[in-house]
């Protein structure tokens, strides 16, 4: 005579990952508290949100504006210090300078941040 089993949860999901994959699932399982990986992957699917983003289109090309802005103001930062490491003087026009290219700065991190919140609001979360 069989014996039957009263389950809540029939439906089966299996996924196949390669060594490395497992490895870092391993790691992670074992900084838990969780009895079992069942429940770790559990909890991990359903208590976290996900989120995917498409770069592409206009975001991309804010993404690029912002690491060029970026990069481009790292390298004057840089030969301003190098300038004043050598000599040992700054002038006041230099410094207006790096306040205007900082100020600049900021103020399109703040426009992109915004951006980057409403797209996530309304496209990802939507």
């Amino acid at each position: 005579m069989s014996k039957s089993v009263n389950r809540k949860n029939h439906c089966t999901v299996h996924f196949m990952v390669n060594e490395e994959d497992m490895n870092e699932l391993n790691r992670r399982f074992a900084m838990t508290n969780f009895k079992s990986k069942r429940e770790f992957y559990r909890d991990s699917i359903f208590k976290n949100r996900i989120i995917s983003i498409d770069l592409s289109g206009e975001f991309r090309k804010e993404l690029r504006e912002l690491s060029s802005l970026i990069s481009r103001n790292s390298a004057n930062l840089n030969q301003i210090a190098k300038a004043v490491n050598s000599i040992g003087i700054i002038y006041k026009d230099d410094i207006e300078s790096i306040k205007k290219a900082l100020q600049g700065e900021l103020l399109f991190l703040s426009e992109f941040r915004e951006k980057v919140s409403d797209y996530i609001i309304n496209e990802v979360i939507s």
